[in-house]
């Protein structure tokens, strides 16, 4: 069950929310974040932090490379402190939040195949 409150009911909202419950952490976690991203901690919003910690490799298991596009990665701003951007992709591309997309994106169904082996 998963259970979503005031302001999370946007279909990308609900997708991103699901694909915890099937056991996937944030794109912008992983141990290989640092390759694709970089982060600005000193803009995200004080206690907001752990919403950028990074895994460790023997937390997470890379099934696919790193996808800009998942619904499992958060927009440039997020959790930003003034509007200015929490993270940026290394190759110029926009980050979407999750309410920002309707569809998980064939990495992310790649992952939940070879998660659940089907």
């Amino acid at each position: 069950m998963v259970s979503l409150g005031k302001g999370c009911t946007f279909v990308g909202t609900a997708i991103h929310e699901l694909g915890h419950a099937l056991g996937f952490f944030h794109e912008h976690s992983r141990s290989d974040r640092d390759d694709y991203l970089t982060i600005y901690l000193e803009n995200v919003q004080k206690g907001m932090e752990f919403n950028f910690a990074k895994l460790s490799p023997s937390q997470n298991v890379l099934y696919t490379t790193f996808d800009y596009g998942s619904i499992m990665i958060y927009g440039n701003d997020a959790f930003s402190k003034d509007g200015s951007h929490t993270m940026v992709a290394k190759n110029g591309q926009k980050l979407l939040n999750p309410f920002d997309k309707l569809v998980m994106t064939q990495s992310d169904v790649t992952r939940v195949k070879k998660m659940y082996r089907c």
